[in-house]
């Protein structure tokens, strides 16, 4: 696993998956490793 994302309770599943689709999407595996990262990214 490159990273760990975690996800606040209050965030909604919708915008929850929306943000970790855009970050599959527009990033490398590499990017993320060894990093702990909180969403929403807004």
């Amino acid at each position: 696993m490159p990273g760990v994302f975690e996800v606040s309770r209050a965030v909604s599943v919708g915008v929850a998956i929306e943000d970790l689709l855009l970050l599959a999407e527009c990033s490398l595996d590499s990017e993320w490793e060894g990093q702990v990262r909180c969403l929403p990214l807004r």
